[in-house]
């Protein structure tokens, strides 16, 4: 590369892309238009649209398991989708129970209205629902949702601490309903419920709720069928925010917030299979980042909102890329040469430019990443807003610009402006960077719904504990 390297901006190439309230500019990326000419052909080769659309009909795309990877079913508005009935019939049930809390028809054993919920999982049970919460909650909200993921009893404490045993929730949520933390996490804060006076069956049913894809897992516990929400086996965890998941959105932000999150996600759905391979943004991303590790060698990839109610977007997107994409072996068996997947990490962008953005500017170091702001704010504080606005835009220049030029080391940017940070917004975005993984996994021929290197760690930590405890 030289150190005149081109930006697509130079080109006559179309440089914004508008879609589901969501503008894409990459003209800050580093590639010609006959770069991205080349591009858009190895999408028709590999007949990327192709293999979403036999995704969303149900083939089956993870033969390490034999499963279909039906995520779209669960937003989806056509009758014509795979398991639509299923779907609908628990996301009846999910807004039919967030109304009794919401109304207070549910109530705690003890008769006191629900405050809070515990969202007891970790990995795909937490990142969604957690980013999802944080971007819509309000101010201060009636219902507060905590968030129970790792086994460290400092977090358990912290929690509990601070909550009312007879007027708080805690919703189970794992797929397999054998994920060792969530199973710790679970038994100590039932325990704390009976240890609170919560000690029948019959009260521990009114503060204990599970989201599983195990059939009989409310057994395990207990607990009455109708306190079970069902999802499937063919949804992965990492993408399962739309399922019964998501519970604890719908209890806590009410069922026409989801309902809206999901329409937009169905609408970037519907946007991703009908426009033009040149007009469709999770293709452009998901090429845009297939260049960026292929041609120039950046395997690093900064995720920079510039809105407090994006900041959990980071870990999410990180989960989704990083198990998705770290792989080393093809659906062929075969290794892979080069790499699959970036590393992707960030932070909330006007924080980090204080932070780590000398590293990215000045540092011996090449990166992707994407800015992400809002039009238009989420609250009455006119000028923070346009502080705000100004160093993201002035950051998305000073982030491609060295003093002092180099061949070695750069920056590809690419910039996302959200019209208004809504429901239906955030579903959008979301499913963008969800279609741009996947197809991702096509472009470089792997499977993105397994991840062996987790289980293995899983196995390694079960042998490990037993030792601990001598058996």
């Amino acid at each position: 590369m030289s150190k005149t390297a081109p930006f697509l901006a130079d080109s006559h190439c179309k440089c914004r892309l508008s879609a589901c309230g969501l503008t894409l500019d990459i003209s800050r990326q580093r590639l010609t238009d006959s770069d991205w000419s080349t591009l858009l052909n190895l999408a028709q080769r590999k007949d990327v649209i192709g293999a979403q659309k036999r995704m969303m009909h149900g083939a089956v795309v993870n033969p390490t398991e034999g499963r279909q990877a039906l995520h779209t079913s669960l937003r989806s508005h056509s009758s014509d989708s795979p398991f639509y009935a299923q779907v609908q019939s628990v996301l009846s049930k999910m807004r039919d129970f967030a109304k009794a809390i919401r109304s207070g028809q549910w109530r705690g054993a003890s008769g006191k209205p629900i405050t809070d919920v515990i969202n007891i999982g970790i990995g795909g049970s937490e990142k969604g629902p957690h980013a999802v919460y944080h971007a819509l909650r309000a101010v201060n909200p009636a219902i507060r949702v905590h968030f129970l993921s790792t086994v460290d009893g400092i977090l358990l404490d912290r929690i509990l601490g601070t909550v009312n045993p007879e007027q708080t929730l805690l919703i189970v949520s794992s797929k397999s309903f054998s994920t060792r933390e969530t199973k710790v996490n679970a038994e100590a804060a039932i325990e704390w419920l009976k240890l609170s006076g919560i000690d029948t069956p019959q009260a521990l049913a009114k503060h204990v709720v599970l989201a599983t894809a195990k059939p009989e897992a409310y057994q395990e516990m207990g607990l009455p069928r109708d306190n079970q929400f069902d999802f499937w086996p063919w949804v992965g965890g990492r993408f399962s925010v739309w399922s019964a998941v998501g519970l604890p959105l719908v209890v806590a932000l009410g069922p026409e917030v989801f309902d809206e999150f999901l329409a937009g996600a169905y609408e970037m759905d519907c946007h991703m299979l009908e426009a033009a391979l040149s007009d469709n943004l999770p293709l452009t991303l998901a090429l845009l980042s297939y260049w960026d590790m292929t041609q120039l060698s950046i395997r690093s990839h900064c995720l920079l909102p510039y809105d407090e109610r994006l900041r959990e977007l980071v870990p999410w997107l990180q989960q989704l890329e990083m198990e998705s994409l770290g792989k080393s072996s093809g659906l062929d068996g075969c290794d892979i040469k080069g790499p699959t997947g970036q590393a992707v990490w960030g932070g909330n962008g006007n924080e980090s430019q204080h932070s780590f953005y000398q590293w990215l500017r000045a540092g011996s170091v090449r990166s992707s990443m994407d800015l992400v702001w809002c039009a238009k704010s989420g609250h009455l504080h006119a000028h923070h807003h346009d502080v705000l606005t100004a160093n993201a835009r002035a950051q998305a220049e000073a982030l491609i610009h060295r003093e002092n030029e180099s061949e070695h080391y750069f920056n590809a940017v690419s910039t996302i402006e959200i019209d208004e940070l809504t429901p239906k917004t955030l579903g959008a975005l979301m499913a963008m960077y969800e279609h741009k993984t996947t197809m991702l996994a096509t472009l470089f021929g792997i499977n993105a719904f397994d991840q062996p290197g987790v289980e293995y760690g899983k196995k390694l930590c079960r042998e490990i504990e037993a030792k601990m405890r001598g058996e």
